[in-house]
Formats: C-alpha cells, structure tokens, sequence
C-alpha cells in the first residue's frame, strides 16, 4: 500500500537529503529503499545539482568605474593688444612767465654761489702752501736740523703775505732756530783756542778747526802743539803743501812730532806725498815706529 506523505516528511527530505543516502532516509522513515528513491525523484530533488549550487563560487563583485579626476583648465587670458596699437598721449606743460622767472633766479644765485666758492679757493691755495712750508719746518726744527728749518721759516717771511698769524709764528720759530744754534764758547787764551780745535777736528768741521787753531797760532807762534793740529787739518782738507809746511814747523821744535806723523792714521791723507814721506822717515835708532 502506498505511503502518504505529510509536509513535514517531506520538508525532512529536502533538509537531509544532500547528506543522507537513499537507505538512511528509507529506513528512517519504514519504506524501502525503492520507495524512497521514487519519492525523491517525484520531488525532483536531484543531488548533483544541490551540490554544484552548493560548491559554485561566488560571483565576482562588481567593477566599479572610476573616472579621472581632470584639472579644470584655466581660461586663457585675453591677448594683450600691443603697446605699439595703444593710444599714445603726451602732455606739454607749459611754463608760466612767473615760474619761468623763479627758476632763472636759481640759476642765477646757484651760480654766484659757486663762483664765490672758487675765488675762496683760489685765496686759500696760497695759505695752504704756507702752511706746508711752515708744518716742514717744525718738522726740521725738532729733528735738530736748525739750520734747514730756518730757510723754511725765512721762505714764508719772504714771500707774499698770506695769513699774519702764520706770518707771526714763523717769525717765532726762525727766533728758535736761531737761538738753538750751539754757541761758540768764549776763548782767550791759546791753550783754550788749541783744545777746541781739537774737538772741531775730532768732530768733522775742519773748517772751524783751522779758523780757531790760526788765531791760536798767532797768539802761541812756537807751540808745535797748534802746529801739528793744524797740519792735521790742512792734510784731511786737501791742502798737502800747508800740511807738510806745518809739520816741519812742529818738527823742527820737537823732533818727536816726526814719530807721532809716522804712526798717526789721521796723516793718511799724505801717505803718498814725497815730503811728508821724507818728514816722517826715522832718523836713528831713537826714533819708535
């Protein structure tokens, strides 16, 4: 006799059927194997296709279309029409006979201004050099150079008067320079006239040295002293005849005065002069080298 199914049976099938065999449904239910497999087909339940269903992948999601983000464009400028195309306007200012007037008074007054300044310039230009002259002469003076500074002094008394007040201290400082000059000591005697030629000689002035030792030869005419300076003097400034004149003098009253020639390197001067040679030859065997 045939089964009646109910709802529930039936819903019990399609749960378990993909995992039950037709046997464990049939015998789940008390009917034969043969009646469960015409149940099954009459449901039209089919497992392959519950399994493929099962099994089937997924369908791919779908792609979404992106557009491209895109920059708005800038708007393009207008052309710039050509300076050349524009209109050109020149305005003309015209000068009035009132600013034309004022502006003639400046240059004018500008002008006297700048010609009162090169006439300043021309006046100072000559103070200018006297305060050079006299600036070179300070210098001089207290470098000791007495006498150099005194020309400079004396340039600015001179010439042409520039400024009194420099006119005033040039004529100060020549009066230093003059009173700076090292004074002649007072001599009286021959021995105080011998011994200050001999610091003349000694210091380079010959020239003042045959000055002073001719006033003491004429106050001491026999002091072979005076007259062997003198022939010192009168050798070194190139007079070798007053030399050699002198020193026979001096010889001829004290016969050492020929050893002193002989060994005096002062007396270089006449080294090559025949009569100094003959003056200066020892005598005996007195005579010291």
């Amino acid at each position: 006799m045939a089964k009646n199914w109910t709802a529930e049976e039936e819903e019990h099938i399609r749960n378990n059927f993909p995992a039950q065999t037709y046997g464990e449904l049939a015998e789940h239910f008390s009917v034969t194997t043969k009646a469960m497999e015409s149940k099954i087909r009459r449901m039209g339940l089919k497992k392959q296709a519950i399994l493929a269903e099962a099994i089937r992948p997924p369908e791919p999601a779908p792609v979404v279309q992106y557009e491209k983000p895109t920059v708005p464009k800038e708007p393009t400028p207008e052309p710039i029409e050509s300076i050349h195309k524009l209109e050109r306007r020149i305005e003309v200012y015209e000068e009035t006979k009132k600013e034309r007037t004022v502006r003639l008074e400046k240059t004018r007054d500008a002008a006297e201004v700048e010609k009162a300044r090169r006439e300043e310039s021309r006046k100072q230009a000559p103070v200018a050099q006297a305060l050079k002259t006299f600036e070179a002469g300070v210098k001089k003076l207290n470098a000791g150079k007495n006498s150099e500074a005194a020309k400079d002094f004396q340039a600015l008394l001179d010439g042409p008067p520039t400024d009194m007040g420099l006119v005033l201290r040039a004529r100060q400082y020549l009066s230093a320079t003059i009173s700076a000059e090292p004074l002649e000591p007072t001599l009286k005697t021959a021995e105080e006239m011998y011994n200050h030629g001999v610091v003349l000689f000694n210091n380079g002035d010959v020239e003042g040295a045959l000055k002073i030792l001719g006033v003491a030869a004429k106050q001491a005419p026999k002091d072979d002293r005076i007259m062997y300076v003198r022939a010192l003097a009168l050798g070194v400034s190139g007079d070798e005849e007053g030399a050699t004149e002198q020193l026979q003098a001096a010889i001829n009253i004290n016969e050492t005065n020929r050893v002193y020639a002989h060994n005096d390197p002062d007396f270089a001067p006449l080294h090559g002069n025949p009569r100094f040679q003959e003056l200066t030859e020892p005598q005996g065997e007195d005579d010291i080298d």
